[in-house]
C-alpha cells in the first residue's frame, strides 16, 4: 500500500492508480488487501479515488482506464475524418454524375441523387458531431436552444430520408422487375418526384415533435445539456428510440430484405425460362434473329420503366447495381439492429465495469459501421455501375477538354500588331483556311482572329 500512496501524494490520477493495479500479480494484490484492512477490489479503487480527490465518477474513471474503451476511442479519433472526407467527396461526384443528362432520365437515378444529399448530411449531423466529442470534448448542439432544436430534428429526418430512398429504389426496382407492364405508369421521372416529396414531408412530420421536446436543460450539476425537456422526459427517452428503431432500422430492413429476395427471385426464374425457350426453339430463334435487336429494345424501353436504354442489359445491370446497394445497407445495420435489441435488455441488469467497457466498444462499432453505409454508395456506383463509371469518365475528359481551350484560346492569341507585321506569304496562308462567305480582305481577317 505504501506504493499506491505514495503516487497519490506525488500527483497521480486515478487512471495511473488503475493502470498500475492491472499490472500487478493476484497475490500481491490480496497481499494489498490485507495490508490495509480492505476485502474487496472495489473498496481498494474506492478508497484510491477518495485519496486522489478525482472528480470523474468512480465506473466512468475505471472504465476508461481499460483496453477496450482505449480501442473506443482510437475508433472514434481516426475513422470518421476519413469516413467523412470520402462521403463527401464521394456524395458530391455521385451527385454531379446522377444529375447529368444521360442519367437524370433514370427515375431510379434521381432517388440515389437524393440519397447523395441525405447521406451528407447524415455525415455532418451525426458522424461530425460524435468525432468532435471525443477529439475536444465539445457538442455544438449545446450552443443554443435553436441549434438544439435544428440539430436534433434534422439528425432524424437525415437518417430517416437516408434510409427510405433505398426502400423507394428497392420498391421501384420491384415493380420494374415484377411486374413489367405496370412500369411504365408507375416508374418515371415525375412519379419519383412526387414520392421523393412525400417521403421528405412524411418524415418532417414525425420528426417535428423535436421543436418543441428537446431544449437545453441545466441538470443538478448546473451544465447545460441539449436532452429532452422535463415534461417529455417519458417520451424522448423510453418510447421514441423504439419507434425510431421500427422506423429506422427494423422495418427497412425487413422490407428490403424481403424484396431483394422476390427480385432475385423473379430475374433467376426469368433468366430460366429464357434459356428453356432458346433449347426448345433454336430453330426458330434462328429464324426471327434479324427482328430482335428492335423487339428487345422495345422490351427494354416498356420494362425498365419507359426509358429507351443503349443496350438491352442495361437495365439488368441497374438492377444489380441497386441490388448492390441495398444488400450493402443490410449487411451495414445488421449489427446495429442487434445493438439496439441487446441494448434494451442490457440496461435492465447489472455488469461490471469490464462488461460495460466491452459493450460500449461494440456499440462504437456498430454505429460506425452505420456511418459506413452513408459514406460508400460513391464506390459501390463504380464498382457495380458500368454507365455511372462511363459518365464519370466522360465528366473528366469534358472538364480537361474544356480546360485545353481555353488554355490554348489564351495562349494562341496573336495581338494585331504581330498580325499587321507578319510576312505577306504568312498572310496568304491563314487566308486560305477562312470561309469564302467572309470575304478576303485584310478587315475581314482581322475580324475573324479578333473573334477567335
Amino acid at each position: 500500500m505504501c506504493l499506491c500512496s505514495r503516487m497519490v501524494h506525488e500527483g497521480a490520477s486515478l487512471a495511473d492508480l488503475l493502470t498500475m493495479l492491472q499490472g500487478i500479480s493476484n497475490d500481491d494484490l490480496q497481499i494489498l488487501l490485507d495490508s490495509e484492512g480492505i476485502s474487496s477490489e472495489s473498496e481498494l479503487l474506492s478508497y484510491l479515488q477518495k485519496r486522489s480527490g478525482a472528480n470523474r465518477s468512480f465506473e466512468t474513471t475505471v472504465i476508461a482506464a481499460m483496453p477496450e474503451d482505449q480501442a473506443r476511442k482510437f475508433l472514434l479519433t481516426y475513422v470518421p475524418p476519413v469516413l467523412i472526407v470520402l462521403g463527401t467527396l464521394g456524395n458530391i461526384v455521385s451527385f454531379i454524375v446522377l444529375r447529368r443528362r444521360a442519367m437524370c432520365k433514370v427515375s431510379s437515378y434521381l432517388y440515389l441523387a437524393s440519397l447523395a444529399v441525405a447521406d451528407s448530411l447524415v455525415l455532418y449531423i451525426g458522424l461530425l458531431r460524435l468525432w468532435l466529442i471525443e477529439l475536444i470534448e465539445v457538442d455544438f448542439h449545446n450552443s443554443s436552444d435553436w441549434v438544439c432544436k435544428l440539430m436534433v430534428s434534422f439528425g432524424y429526418i437525415a437518417s430517416d430520408l437516408s434510409v427510405w430512398m433505398i426502400i423507394a429504389v428497392t420498391v421501384e426496382r420491384y415493380i420494374v422487375v415484377c411486374f413489367p407492364l405496370r412500369a411504365c405508369t408507375m416508374c418515371n421521372t415525375n412519379r419519383a418526384k412526387v414520392v421523393i416529396c412525400f417521403i421528405a414531408l412524411l418524415i418532417f412530420c414525425i420528426n417535428i415533435h423535436f421543436f418543441w421536446t428537446v431544449s437545453l436543460v441545466e441538470d443538478s450539476n448546473n451544465v447545460t445539456n441539449c436532452q429532452a425537456t422535463p415534461s417529455h422526459i417519458y417520451l424522448v427517452d423510453e418510447i421514441w428510440p423504439w419507434v425510431d428503431a421500427c422506423f429506422y432500422s427494423f422495418l427497412p430492413f425487413v422490407t428490403i430484405l424481403i424484396l431483394n429476395i422476390l427480385i432475385i427471385s423473379e430475374v433467376v426464374k426469368a433468366r430460366t425460362h429464357r434459356q428453356n425457350l432458346q433449347s426448345m426453339n433454336e430453330y426458330h430463334y434462328h429464324q426471327q434473329r434479324p427482328q430482335r435487336p428492335q423487339q428487345r429494345r422495345s422490351t427494354a424501353a416498356t420494362v425498365f420503366g419507359c426509358r429507351r436504354f443503349s443496350s438491352p442489359g442495361e437495365g439488368t445491370k441497374l438492377t444489380v447495381m441497386l441490388l448492390t446497394v441495398s444488400f450493402t445497407f443490410l449487411l451495414t445495420t445488421l449489427p446495429m439492429n442487434i445493438s439496439l435489441i441487446v441494448t434494451a435488455f442490457w440496461n435492465q441488469q447489472k455488469h461490471s465495469e469490464r462488461q460495460m467497457a466491452q459493450f460500449n466498444l461494440a456499440k462504437t462499432i456498430t454505429e460506425l459501421l452505420m456511418y459506413v453505409n452513408h459514406s460508400i454508395n460513391f464506390f459501390l456506383y463504380c464498382a457495380t455501375g458500368q454507365k455511372f463509371r462511363k459518365q464519370i469518365a466522360e465528366l473528366i475528359c469534358c472538364s480537361k477538354e474544356s480546360y485545353s481551350s481555353w488554355t490554348s484560346m489564351h495562349t494562341e492569341h496573336t495581338p494585331l500588331s504581330s498580325l499587321h507585321s507578319s510576312k505577306k506569304g504568312k498572310k496568304h496562308l491563314l487566308m486560305a483556311h477562312i470561309p469564302e462567305d467572309f470575304g478576303s480582305s485584310e478587315s475581314d481577317m482581322v475580324s475573324i482572329r479578333t473573334k477567335v
